[in-house]
């Protein structure tokens, strides 16, 4: 580059005096110009234009920047994942949702950032990458309140059954709810929102990852990343926590309500997370714009990593062009993606590292609400138990896996390959984990047999015509359940009962039930507290093996490119992993989840709604095929990377044309 030029030119000048001292004096200005930029680029203070003031400097280093940058990630994930994730089961039943499309609201988040995530990691990495992250934060913070919108717009909440009276078994026809305007035309906003969202995180992961690389010690650089990824594993367990906080308060909290959290018609409020994060998001994104384009002391940084950078690596430039015009970095854009998709190690750990993001990405979308109809729990009791699993598992395993790397300093990227891939064969005990669930809910008339009935009832063939209710006209798009001797009745109706419910929720003389005894309304109680435990332990130390490799693997990318194309190649390897992974993979969750639904929610205009009922064994055994699948493929992935980087081809005659 420039500068190196100037010195072999200044060399030159000393060996022949004769030298005409025009040129000398040129060649001095020159040399001037360049370390008066270099100066200026690398020694930038903290504030707004000519506005520095001394106090500011001391929040210009690596620990605060750091702690700004958590600050976001935590943002970030309490709404990416933690806000959505706890609130998804309610939004699906406040807008009569099923899985399937409520799982395409939650994945607009990707879509958003794999539209500007090319552009953004490109140009943010060459760019003023704190003030790129000041922009991302606020826009962020604009999607959250956008998301929340339909709460504000489509009026108060009112249950399936909040305009009729208890559906008993009378000779007198029930009229149906007027048909009122579907409220899935609410449903685009969700859309929009969440990508919002996207767009405003798509340079959290790459230029903020880059960002700290650049302006911390090599050796401290894992460590800093273990905190900034912790932090990301905070953020939606924070979001778990507070979300299930929420949704334990009422959708609208200053209006009468005589539901409660355990009632199966209960929405909670899961908008007030999201007005929250994009309050906070608006206000705290202004500190980023106060950073240099560079944190104090990089300049020593920069030369140490290219002291440490691998031999097959040596002989590129990694000078950057601080001044390079925006023609100039389109015209290089495709030299970048060819270089780094030749690179098979690194293509071969980003479809491993794809295929895991398939699996989790489904699973941490619908973990809260797998364990809701897995276990019987309300929204708010399954959201504290995610977040409280999660938070110590995720951090312990994170940062197991930077400590890992900081004892281990100097392990090659050969090595780095093999442990990822002892690691991924260890999670295969995972899967079994899945097998701990609670037996199903027997539903009358839907997976069991109405009392003295010989009519056979399964999830197969259902039996909704019993003599026992036949003179009742009995409504069966209505969901009212009442419980008696362990057996759930869809309605106190279709359990044949007259008697009305009193005030502690009693209902008698239901003709269906055994001896006509008397029945309490809700579903029936679960009763697998000790299975809950045990699942919660397992799932504890699962969590902990799946987020121990996070380190490792970043480092890998990292190590196994050079380090000119660690931006854009953290990019592409956060586009692909999207696209192929964390895009379709809540998709085929929401799929699943609508293929195990034995009973759905009819709208009052006589459409399908949301699902109220899973058949939980055949759900329980489609996670654990996905799962197990999923960690058997990034396998072979990664047994494929490790391969082809310890029987790679160095191209060297490539890297000096650099």
């Amino acid at each position: 580059m420039l500068s190196l030029d100037l010195i072999s030119s200044n060399n030159t000048t000393d060996d022949q005096p004769e030298k005409d001292s025009k040129s000398e004096t040129s060649t001095g200005g020159e040399d001037d110009v360049t370390g008066s930029a270099e100066c200026s680029f690398y020694d930038g203070k903290c504030g707004l234009w000519k506005c520095t003031p001394g106090w500011l400097q001391f929040f210009n280093n690596p620990k605060f920047l750091v702690i700004s940058l958590s600050c976001f990630v935590l943002l970030q994930g309490s709404v990416a994942t933690g806000f959505i994730s706890v609130g998804l089961s309610s939004i699906e039943r406040r807008y009569n949702l099923p899985s399937s499309l409520s799982a395409f609201a939650a994945i607009s988040y990707e879509i958003g950032v794999i539209l500007i995530l090319p552009f953004s990691s490109y140009f943010g990495g060459r760019g003023h990458k704190p003030r790129v992250l000041g922009i991302s934060l606020l826009t962020l913070g604009i999607g959250c309140l956008i998301f929340a919108s339909p709460q504000y717009i489509s009026g108060a909440y009112q249950s399936f059954n909040s305009t009729l009276s208890s559906e008993i078994c009378t000779n007198k026809s029930n009229s149906r709810p007027i048909c009122s305007s579907p409220l899935i035309y609410y449903y685009p906003l969700f859309i929009f929102g969440n990508m919002i969202i996207g767009f405003g995180s798509s340079t959290l992961y790459t230029v903020g990852t880059g960002f700290i690389d650049d302006s911390t010690h090599p050796r401290y650089s894992p460590i800093y990343i273990s905190v900034f990824y912790i932090a990301s594993v905070l953020g939606p367990a924070i979001g778990f926590g507070l979300g299930g906080f929420f949704l334990s308060v009422y959708v609208d909290p200053f209006s009468p309500t005589t539901l409660t959290s355990t009632d199966t018609q209960w929405v909670g409020a899961w908008w007030i997370g999201f007005v929250f994060a994009g309050t906070v998001s608006i206000l705290a994104s202004t500190q980023f714009f106060l950073y240099p384009r560079r944190i104090k002391g990089s300049r020593e940084y920069d030369k140490l990593r290219k002291e440490n950078q691998p031999v097959e690596n040596q002989g590129i430039s990694f000078e950057e062009d601080h001044n390079i015009s925006l023609f100039k970095m389109l015209k290089e854009y495709p030299n970048y993606l060819r270089r780094i998709l030749r690179n098979l190690t690194f293509l071969f750990a980003t479809l491993g590292v794809t295929t895991g993001a398939f699996v989790i990405a489904g699973v941490v979308t619908f973990l809260p609400k797998y364990v809701e109809v897995q276990f019987g729990v309300s929204p708010s009791i399954a959201s504290y138990l995610i977040g409280g699993i999660s938070i110590p598992a995720a951090s312990i395993g994170i940062f197991l896996g930077g400590l890992t790397l900081f004892i281990f300093k100097k392990l090659s990227v050969e090595r780095l390959a093999l442990m990822l891939l002892i690691l991924t064969l260890i999670e295969l005990i995972i899967p079994p984990v899945l097998l701990i669930t609670c037996s199903n809910t027997r539903i009358a008339g839907v997976n069991y047999n109405y009392p003295n009935s010989t009519k056979l009832s399964n999830f197969a063939i259902r039996n909704l015509n019993e003599s026992c209710f036949s003179n009742c006209n009995c409504e069966t798009y209505l969901y009212q359940p009442i419980c008696s001797e362990g057996v759930t009745y869809i309605s106190p109706c279709l359990a044949g009962c007259t008697g009305q419910a009193n005030s502690s929720g009693f209902y008698s003389n239901c003709s269906c039930v055994q001896d006509q005894s008397v029945t309490i309304d809700g579903k029936c109680p679960e009763m697998c507290t000790v299975t809950i435990i045990i699942a919660a332990i397992l799932l504890f130390f699962a969590i902990v093996l799946l987020f121990y490799n996070n380190i490792p693997f970043l480092k890998l990318s990292l190590r196994c490119v050079a380090d000119k194309d660690r931006t854009v190649a953290l990019g592409i390897q956060s586009l692909i992993t999207r696209i192929f992974g964390q895009l379709p993979g809540p998709l085929a969750l929401g799929g699943i989840f609508d293929l195990n639904c034995v009973l759905w929610q009819e709208t009052d205009c006589g459409t399908r709604g949301a699902c109220l009922e899973y058949n939980r064994e055949t759900l329980k055994y489609s996670f654990i095929g996905l799962l197990g699948g999923g960690i058997i493929i990034t396998n072979i992935f990664f047994f494929l990377a490790w391969i082809t980087w310890k029987y790679r081809k160095i191209p060297k005659e490539e890297f000096q044309k650099e």
